[in-house]
């Protein structure tokens, strides 16, 4: 990508880059809007295969499932003779769903799943293993309380949805929260001040913006920079190194087509080496213990919006009100994701003047209202204090048409719950 000759005639020779130590908050046609234009021709296209390319592969494990369907055929037959008064010899049975694969369910164990709206259904299998035959009892699927609504139930056949294993997902990333939780560490920093990680921040939303990023890209990038920070010391002029490469890490995890060791180096005014990037990169990759696998506040209020089935408008409000919190330095340390999740939406809630969600939340979240009214109070304290000259970023980007915006709406000097 010819960088230096393209932005020297799209940008001007005078015109700085966005580094660190200069935050232009650019709007979309200055650099911002030319970086997206370069970014786009570094980018490779990726042509997917015919179908006459796609060969599909009979596994073991798809043998096993076969035959198990087969046992089960065989013993509706069996039921369905004796309920008609029929006398079945063995034959007629193995007839009916005969296994030509020559694959035991002896073999290995299968286990299954079963998604079922009555509270008292439970799903039980007899799976026999080197001569043992064992009973695998499914427990019934958990339903919400009587006036909830069961928003898996109702979005069972769509496969985009993840119905079957959402609430179970989620309480499995609450779970984790406690292993990745950020303790207080700007104490510890000899360099590294809340103002300083404020500004990093609120470059990094620049260049998810620039790159055309994902959000949980954006978040994932402030989680290492946390935890990372967390655990080792950094000079002030390597804090936009570290930043940098957190949204590197966060792009290869989150991103189809992730920008390239160059385009981060660019967005940091050559002010680093690719050797000092990469190094960084394994360097930070150790210090996480290389599990990426933590809680996304952003995924948690995205669930919450869904099963409260809110409207866009009033989502990205609150979308705008955690991306907010991002740069808050007390919001993003001893503080769990779903917490913040659910505290952004109901503040979004109470600014829109929304009732009867409650108890919908509650079930779906695990929190009551008391339990997030510290959190809620604090975000509201946060949107209402005067914004920085040097922190508009996150409140020019919601304050676009495109995100309705949301950012110019009237709040309130304080709100009950």
């Amino acid at each position: 990508m010819k960088r230096k000759a393209q932005n020297d005639v799209e940008i001007g020779k005078n015109a700085k880059r966005a580094a660190l130590g200069e935050i232009t908050n650019n709007t979309a046609g200055e650099v911002g809007g030319n970086l997206k234009k370069s970014m786009k021709k570094g980018l490779t296209n990726i042509m997917s295969k015919g179908k006459e390319s796609l060969k599909v592969r009979e596994t073991k494990s798809s043998m096993l499932r076969q035959s198990f369907r087969k046992k089960v055929v065989k013993e509706e037959t069996v039921k369905e003779g004796k309920a008609k008064g029929q006398e079945l010899t063995k034959e007629d049975v193995n007839s009916s769903g005969s296994d030509k694969s020559g694959v035991s369910s002896s073999s290995e164990e299968i286990l299954l799943c079963e998604l079922d709206s009555s509270s008292g259904s439970v799903l039980e299998v007899e799976v026999e293993t080197e001569g043992k035959v064992y009973t695998i009892v499914s427990p019934p699927r958990k339903t919400p309380p009587q006036g909830v609504v069961d928003f898996d139930l109702e979005t069972a056949g769509d496969p985009a949805q993840h119905a079957e294993y959402a609430f179970q997902t989620f309480q499995y990333y609450k779970h984790r929260e406690s292993i990745f939780n950020v303790p207080s560490y700007i104490e510890a920093q000899n360099e590294i001040t809340e103002a300083m990680r404020a500004i990093l921040v609120d470059w990094l939303v620049e260049v998810q913006e620039s790159f055309e990023l994902n959000h949980e890209t954006l978040y994932t990038a402030v989680k290492l920079t946390d935890l990372y920070l967390a655990k080792k010391q950094v000079k002030k002029e390597d804090l936009q190194l570290v930043g940098a490469t957190a949204a590197l890490i966060a792009s290869k995890v989150d991103e189809r087509i992730p920008p390239m060791v160059d385009d981060f180096l660019y967005v940091c005014d050559d002010a680093y080496t690719r050797d000092q990037i990469m190094k960084m990169e394994r360097k930070m990759l150790g210090v996480v213990g290389f599990d990426l696998g933590f809680s996304l506040s952003y995924r948690f209020l995205r669930r919450y919006g869904r099963v409260c089935k809110v409207t866009m408008p009033v989502l990205t409000l609150a979308r705008y009100i955690l991306e907010s919190s991002l740069l808050e330095y007390s919001m993003n340390v001893q503080l769990s994701e779903s917490t913040l999740g659910a505290a952004a939406l109901v503040l979004a809630f109470k600014i829109k003047g929304i009732e009867g969600y409650e108890s919908t939340l509650e079930y779906y979240s695990g929190y009551v209202s008391s339990d997030l009214e510290p959190t809620v109070k604090g975000l509201l304290d946060m949107l209402n204090k005067p914004p920085k000259e040097n922190l508009k970023t996150v409140r020019s980007k919601y304050s676009h048409k495109v995100f309705h915006e949301v950012a110019t709406i009237p709040l309130p000097t304080s709100v009950s719950l």
